[in-house]
């Protein structure tokens, strides 16, 4: 007995080594289970303990979320995640993005992507050593190899590239209310039907029109569900229709040549990035790749996304419908101001502030529908929801033609109603290279050219008369007034309550 026990005591104690499985055999794995197949079976034919399969079932969401996103190489076996998971996903990204689009990437490229990336995100802390890119590299299973020579050779249609390998990426990271798309568009603010045929045909850099002319950014989200404040940028900071006004509609800015520079976009974009930061908030902006739209640095809630240069306008959301949709009611609110004057037998006057209040009032009424369906047709769509078809409101005034040629204004025949507000959509709205000496400084003097003087003084004063502010009991008087009419029409809670909070502000006014 004591010999036997002295034998076995001798023999090598041999320990079986757990077995590991890929992210990919796991997967394969889950699927076995959820199609009804024995557990047993299974833990069989992979050679794994009971224990281990239900474990793996456990942590499924996690095992499906990392193979479906990405971020790790199927090929893995842990799912061992990076201390600078925003780095590394913005990396990724753009790792995807530049395969989608053939351009070669090597490691240097990478880490200097990586330490831009560091500096956009805030950490400070960060350098991207070899020994992180080489671990950033084995987590995501990248391997950089040279590319064949003919591969090089390959046209790649960069629409096709865009709609089925790049715009998915954003789309999966965001949801619909937080993916944005902003549009530069030119105005002709005060150009009536009678107009038209001067402009047609012209530049914008020569004759009467061009004193007249203003940049509207417009943007809103992909649900419809939220516009953005308008983008209004004039040709004079102060001009005589401002006088006394301390707060606008909308955002204006101002420079000689009344369009988007790089400056106004930064500081626009810190803007909304201060409101999305309140909001608690994480977007996507879509812009064009213009010199006026630089990579804005340290936002802390935008992304911006950038439009490749050789991409088709069809892609742009605001271009689908929604700048036509504004345009056309701001025209046929123009032309009812006119014929309003027309009949009245009174003089047409109407000023940039008149304008802004009128783009103000039309851009709240575009509908959620108009927007919605502009980004289908850009090709937005989302993969986490299915859109039903909406249809867009039309935007008609063909029935303000007739009534306008019996007024005695001059509708060129064959115009349309689309074809007049979209007459000056080819107004140059940006500048093409970035130019310090374009953006209007307060040093710079007023009466240097015609393009900086107001409006008003370029017209003699007949387009726009300089009216007194109103007193705090005339503001009351003509509430009062307002509020008579509203009693004998049918009107809801809200606008009840916005009179009431109309009356307090006045109220809490000291008398002047």
């Amino acid at each position: 007995m004591a010999e036997a026990s002295g034998d076995t005591s001798t023999l090598p104690v041999t320990v079986k080594k757990k077995k590991s499985l890929s992210i990919e055999e796991k997967i394969d794995i889950i699927n076995a289970v959820e199609s009804g197949k024995k557990k047993a079976e299974i833990a069989a034919e992979y050679g794994i303990k009971k224990n281990s399969l239900s474990s793996i079932m456990k942590n499924k969401d996690k095992v499906l979320e990392a193979f479906e996103s990405l971020r790790f190489d199927p090929k893995r076996k842990r799912l061992r995640t990076a201390f600078y998971t925003d780095l590394e996903e913005a990396l990724m990204r753009w790792y995807r993005i530049a395969q989608c689009l053939n351009v070669p990437v090597n490691g240097p490229m990478l880490r200097l992507k990586a330490n831009d990336f560091a500096q956009k995100l805030g950490h400070n802390d960060f350098k991207c050593s070899n020994g992180w890119l080489d671990r950033f590299k084995s987590r995501y299973g990248l391997v950089f190899r040279a590319q064949p020579v003919e591969a090089t050779g390959i046209a790649v249609d960069p629409s096709t590239v865009w709609q089925q390998n790049v715009l998915p990426y954003y789309l999966n990271d965001y949801h619909p209310k937080n993916v944005f798309n902003i549009k530069e568009t030119g105005l002709l603010y005060r150009m009536l039907p009678t107009n038209t045929f001067a402009f047609k045909g012209e530049t914008c850099s020569i004759g009467k029109l061009c004193k007249d002319r203003i940049t509207l950014v417009v943007g809103a989200n992909m649900d419809g569900s939220e516009k953005l404040p308008l983008l209004i940028i004039g040709k004079n900071r102060n001009p005589h229709c401002f006088k006394g006004i301390k707060s606008l509609p909308v955002y204006y800015e101002a420079n000689r040549m009344a369009w988007m520079t790089s400056d106004i976009f930064d500081q626009w974009m810190r803007k909304l990035d201060e409101k999305f930061q309140a909001q608690q908030r994480r977007v996507v902006i879509f812009v064009d790749s213009f010199p006026a739209h630089p990579d804005v640095k340290n936002l802390k809630s935008i992304e911006l996304a950038f439009f490749p240069s050789c991409l088709s306008s069809k892609f742009i959301a605001m271009k689908q419908g929604v700048i036509q949709s504004l345009k056309i009611r701001y025209r046929h609110c123009l032309i009812k101001k006119f014929l309003s004057s027309v009949e009245g037998s009174k003089e047409f006057t109407f000023s940039l502030i008149d304008a802004i209040d009128t783009l103000h009032l039309c851009w709240r009424a575009v509908t959620p529908e108009t927007i919605a369906k502009s980004y289908e047709e850009a090709g937005f769509k989302s993969q986490k929801e299915e859109s039903d078809q909406t249809n867009a409101e039309t935007d008609t005034g063909l029935d303000l033609v007739p009534h306008a040629q019996a007024a005695g204004v001059e509708f060129p025949e064959g115009l349309s109603v689309e074809e007049y507000a979209a007459l000056d959509d080819g107004l140059e709205t940006c500048e093409a290279v970035p130019d310090g000496d374009s953006v209007w400084t307060k040093e710079s003097k007023s009466d240097e050219t015609g393009f900086y003087a107001s409006d008003e003084e370029d017209d003699g004063g007949s387009l726009g008369t300089e009216l007194p502010l109103p007193s705090k009991n005339e503001a009351i008087a003509a509430l009062d007034t307002l509020k008579n009419f509203l009693r004998s029409q049918d009107i809801n809670d809200g606008l009840h309550n916005s009179l009431a909070d109309i009356e307090i502000f006045i109220n809490s006014l000291s008398s002047k």
